[in-house]
């Protein structure tokens, strides 16, 4: 079994020096999701959840069915947040976040469950460039060496 056949969560998020360096606006993102995906729906909410802080909750899906669970954030860095996903079905996500919504294309650092539960604190940066399977196969690098082997 490859580490993309392992669903995860993913966290994407803005550097740490520039922590709103993305100029996330919670319900901007979510009419962009409207646009960009095939089916998308989405809510700000605001509830005991980040600290009682506002969030986005969102669902999007493309024509060939992939689906993407998420929330994002702006409380202390701007931060996307995709729940239960490979590194290959998250990768179009995040050339789309990273070529299509971000004002820039070098302002996404990501981490991931695993490396939460191992206390690794390092921000991975996702790169600048490259596509979908660039992006994926940083993602499955990342997991790689979070989980040693």
């Amino acid at each position: 079994m490859t580490h993309d056949d392992d669903p995860t969560t993913f966290l994407f998020y803005a550097p740490e020096r520039e922590p709103h360096a993305w100029g996330l606006e919670l319900a901007g993102l979510g009419e962009a999701l409207r646009e960009a995906f095939h089916e998308a729906r989405y809510k700000v909410r605001q509830d005991r959840t980040h600290q009682g802080e506002p969030y986005l909750s969102f669902w999007a899906a493309t024509e060939d069915g992939t689906e993407y669970d998420g929330a994002a954030t702006v409380h202390g860095r701007d931060c996307v947040m995709l729940a239960d996903t490979t590194a290959g079905a998250a990768a179009p996500f995040l050339v789309w976040l990273r070529d299509g919504y971000l004002p820039a294309r070098n302002l996404i650092r990501f981490s991931s469950e695993p490396a939460v539960e191992r206390g690794i604190e390092s921000d991975w940066r996702l790169p600048a460039d490259g596509d979908a399977e660039r992006v994926a196969d940083e993602l499955r690098h990342h997991l790689a060496v979070v989980k040693g082997t």
